[in-house]
């Protein structure tokens, strides 16, 4: 018997929850510099990252996590990383990238049913053959 969890969520919070999952995917690949874009790309003034009062700047934070990942991926220079199935890329980085890719597949097709040319409407990779790609429902309520 097989145990499955269905979510139901709209849209923003569905492209924030992929979002966080890209995220996670990159971090556990290597791509520490996602640390660097998450709280870099937003305005000095935004209420919730915005570095009025920080005094952090750019510099430092790269100089921090590129001590940070060479503790953790010694082998790797700091904008370098493994690829999705390449060992020793941890499964969780596979298994949750499967699932924002049928998520990001489903939404685009449901957006735009005549399809396109960017890279979402084409069929995910499954990258963890242990796990089918989950089954992802979009729907007007």
């Amino acid at each position: 018997m097989t145990t499955k969890v269905q979510i139901t969520m709209d849209l923003k919070q569905a492209r924030i929850m992929m979002r966080a999952m890209d995220f996670y995917s990159r971090i556990l690949m290597g791509q520490f510099a996602e640390i660097e874009y998450l709280f870099f790309q937003y305005e000095p003034n935004d209420p919730v990252f915005g570095r009025e009062n920080n005094q952090t700047s750019k510099t430092d934070v790269e100089y921090f996590l590129e001590h940070a990942k060479k503790r953790i991926y010694p082998k790797l220079d700091y904008y370098a990383y493994y690829g999705i199935a390449q060992p020793p890329c941890p499964v969780n980085a596979t298994i949750v990238y499967d699932v924002f890719k049928s998520m990001d597949h489903a939404i685009a097709w449901h957006l735009n049913p005549e399809g396109g040319m960017m890279v979402s409407y084409d069929k995910p990779m499954h990258w963890h053959k242990k796990i089918p790609l989950p089954e992802v429902k979009v729907f007007e309520e």
